[in-house]
């Protein structure tokens, strides 16, 4: 039940103003995401979906293998890995070769116009502690990329709770764009 709070508590932080550029007036959440190009929201909503199923992997078995999200038009795939657990690479290896083929499934399907990779991440807080959360990173061929990372952040009675998320925008692209060849 705990679990579900939180997803709720998540869907109304990614609902928010998450990847919109910054702007210098507080709207509405309603006309923020007004504001948002078609493909921002795309972008907010494939972040969400990918969140969520991040979420649930680790509600379920307590760690996250790194995945990806395609989407074309309106039809979402996810490139994982699918072969016996015992043979698949250590999670930072596997996280650098997805992000490979999702690059390449970017140069050789057009039709696919954003992308997304999920993996679990930690990172230094300001006090210099460990803090694992969830990364992700989405892009639009047509808009610059963004990285999200929502912490999973320990209480005082040791059970983890959804964080903050940090948005960012990124320099690393999965879509290869013409600066980059």
């Amino acid at each position: 039940m705990r679990f579900l709070g939180m997803l709720v508590c998540l869907f109304g932080l990614c609902a928010g103003p998450a990847m919109a550029e910054e702007s210098t007036g507080k709207a509405p959440q309603g006309a923020e995401q007004a504001q948002k190009s078609l493909e921002q929201q795309a972008m907010d909503k494939l972040a969400e979906a990918g969140i969520r199923q991040a979420l649930q992997a680790i509600q379920r078995s307590g760690g996250l293998y790194p995945f990806g999200l395609i989407q074309s038009g309106e039809t979402v795939q996810a490139v994982g890995y699918s072969g016996k657990k015992e043979d698949a690479l250590p999670a930072d290896e596997w996280a650098k070769g997805l992000f490979v083929k999702l690059r390449q499934i970017g140069k050789e399907q057009p039709e696919v116009d954003l992308m997304a990779i999920f993996r679990l991440h930690t990172i230094k807080d300001d006090k210099g502690e460990s803090v694992q959360g969830v990364w992700a990173e989405v892009d639009h061929r047509d808009v610059r990329p963004w990285v999200i990372f929502l912490p999973l952040v320990k209480n005082e009675e040791g059970k983890h709770e959804l964080g903050e998320m940090v948005y960012y925008a990124t320099e690393q692209p999965l879509f290869e764009r013409e600066e980059d060849q």
